[in-house]
């Protein structure tokens, strides 16, 4: 994390193309934004080296790749800045959590991680405790049921409609095979990674690389790709806001609402939290809040209550 960036709206154009879709051509971000080739290229790259952009990953549909998802809110206790420190290393490491968060203020951490069927997710729930259970005084549980990415709205040009969400199921059918998840698993980290790098990792020809991109693509495996952002950098703040109904009367209506706000980036259908979670990227606390104030203004005759927490910093997301 870093000190915010003064970026033009030629740069937050270019970061919405980006969020959009990371792995076309420049010279197609050029043409939409009717500038030059040459000059995207430059801006992209002062992006990365400013930090503004971290690194680009794919968005994976983990159901196909025959996975569901749950998530736990963790509150620490009798645990130095040191244990702290190797509590993160040692989940961050884990090959089956694919998320990780500081949080606060009623819970420290925050992972999600990967199982087959509810089954496995519980006694990988059981497996992941276990090493550090006594330093755990609390924690919240759920699993996602349905997850929607949406691109980041909120740097979205006024005169440009905003794309759809992508939406993921619970519903895992597994339609990779081995090399399809060498595939994912290097894309994963690095989307605009090229065929002929690939290849040369897994003893492919660059031919068959592209054929099983295409493929993955078209099975809907293989999402968007986008730019992971610092966040702090473009002058904004993550923020998760948990909403607990009374009246599901007004549920898919509530839902039309809450995807049409811009900054909402991420929202969930739970199994044992609350009955829809909203992740935000607002520019602060205050704006967060009139985010917040403005859903229960709209629907303060289905909802019974909001819980909210800051994620502070992200130690792992990949979602493979």
């Amino acid at each position: 994390m870093g000190e915010k960036i003064k970026l033009d709206k030629l740069d937050m154009k270019i970061l919405y193309a980006l969020d959009c879709d990371a792995t076309q051509p420049f010279a197609k971000i050029g043409k939409r934004l009717k500038v030059g080739r040459d000059v995207i290229t430059y801006r992209v790259k002062r992006l990365e080296e400013q930090g503004v952009i971290e690194k680009y990953i794919y968005v994976i549909d983990f159901s196909k790749v025959g996975h569901i998802v749950a998530a736990l809110y963790i509150k620490l206790h009798h645990v130095s800045p040191q244990l702290r420190k190797e509590i993160l290393e040692y989940y961050k490491g884990r090959e089956d959590i694919w998320w990780l968060f500081d949080m606060t203020p009623e819970y420290d951490l925050a992972f999600g991680w990967f199982g087959k069927d509810v089954v496995d997710v519980r006694k990988k729930e059981i497996e992941i405790l276990s090493k550090y259970r006594s330093h755990f005084r609390n924690f919240k549980f759920r699993i996602y049921s349905q997850f929607f990415q949406f691109r980041r709205n909120y740097l979205l040009p006024a005169h440009q409609a905003p794309l759809p969400p992508v939406v993921v199921d619970a519903k895992p059918k597994k339609l990779t095979d081995e090399t399809d998840e060498h595939i994912l698993q290097s894309l994963a980290g690095n989307a605009r990674k090229t065929y002929v790098q690939i290849a040369k990792e897994f003893s492919l020809s660059p031919a068959q690389v592209h054929y099983r991109i295409s493929a993955l693509r078209k099975n809907g495996v293989l999402l968007f790709a986008r730019p992971k952002l610092d966040l702090e950098k473009i002058g904004f703040e993550y923020f998760k806001l948990d909403i607990y109904l009374d009246d599901f009367s007004k549920y898919e209506k509530l839902k039309k609402f809450l995807f049409a706000i811009p900054n909402v980036i991420y929202a969930f259908d739970v199994i044992g939290g609350a009955d829809i979670e909203l992740d935000i990227h607002a520019r602060s606390f205050d704006d967060f809040m009139e985010i917040q104030d403005s859903i229960k203004a709209a629907f303060s005759d289905a909802i019974s209550h909001t819980e909210y927490y800051q994620f502070k910093k992200e130690y792992k997301q990949v979602y493979f």
